[in-house]
C-alpha cells in the first residue's frame, strides 16, 4: 500500500512538473556554481576584479592573446549573440588571456575584438599562479601543450555560473540564452519572483 501511493506520488509529481513546464513555468537558465574571484589587469594596467564587475551579466571567454583566426571567430559569434538582444546594457563581454601576456598584448587583442562592433573588456596578468587559479576557478579545460580548449562561460549578477559552453553555440542560442537571462532579471520580483524560484524548482532538480 505504502509502495503504491508513492509511485502515485512520483507520477502525478512527474505529470505536474511536465504540465507546469508546458504552460506556466517561464525558461530560466540552472545555477551552476559559484563564479571564482579573481583580480586581473586590463591593456592599461588598472586592476580589475570580479567584485568590481557584479552587478553585470558577464560572457566570459579564454584563449591566447595572440591565438588568430579560431579566437577571432569565437568573438564574433559572442558578439553577434549580444548585437541580437534587444537590450544589451547589462551585458559585458570578458576576454581572459590564458597565458602570460604583456599590456602591449592585451591591447592588441583589445583592439582586434572591437572592430566586430561591440566592446571587450580584455584581461590578463603576469603572475603565473594568479593565472593559473582564475583559469581553475573557471575550470578552463587545458591541452598537454598548455593552451586552452574553447570555452564559453555566462555568470550572472551575483557572481553565479549560469551556463557553459565547450562546443561552440550558434549565435541564436547564445542570444536566446542571455535574453532569457536578462528577462529572469528583469522580471523576477514581487509575485513572479516565486515563479522563477518554481520554474528553477521543476525544470533544474527535477
Amino acid at each position: 500500500m505504502v509502495r503504491r501511493l508513492a509511485l502515485i506520488a512520483v507520477l502525478l509529481l512527474a505529470t505536474l512538473s511536465i504540465v507546469w513546464n508546458a504552460l506556466f513555468a517561464p525558461r530560466v537558465l540552472p545555477r551552476l556554481r559559484m563564479a571564482p574571484g579573481f583580480g586581473l589587469h586590463d591593456p592599461s594596467g588598472q586592476l580589475v576584479s570580479s567584485d568590481s564587475l557584479r552587478g553585470q551579466i558577464l560572457v566570459v571567454t579564454f584563449g591566447n592573446a595572440e591565438c588568430g583566426v579560431d579566437c577571432a571567430s569565437r568573438g564574433q559569434l559572442i558578439t553577434t549573440a549580444v548585437a541580437g538582444m534587444e537590450t544589451t546594457g547589462r551585458v559585458e563581454l570578458i576576454w581572459i588571456a590564458s597565458e602570460l601576456a604583456s599590456r602591449e598584448q592585451l591591447a592588441a587583442l583589445s583592439e582586434t575584438l572591437a572592430r566586430h562592433g561591440q566592446p571587450w573588456t580584455v584581461l590578463g596578468s603576469s603572475n603565473q599562479r594568479e593565472l593559473d587559479l582564475t583559469l581553475s576557478g573557471f575550470r578552463v579545460p587545458r591541452r598537454p601543450d598548455g593552451t586552452v580548449d574553447p570555452l564559453i562561460v555566462v555568470v550572472d549578477p551575483l557572481g553565479i555560473v549560469r551556463a557553459e559552453y565547450r562546443i561552440a553555440p550558434s549565435p541564436a542560442v547564445l542570444t536566446r540564452d542571455l535574453a532569457a537571462l536578462e528577462r529572469e532579471i528583469r522580471e523576477s520580483r514581487g509575485v513572479r519572483r516565486y515563479l522563477y524560484e518554481a520554474a528553477h524548482l521543476f525544470r533544474c532538480y527535477v
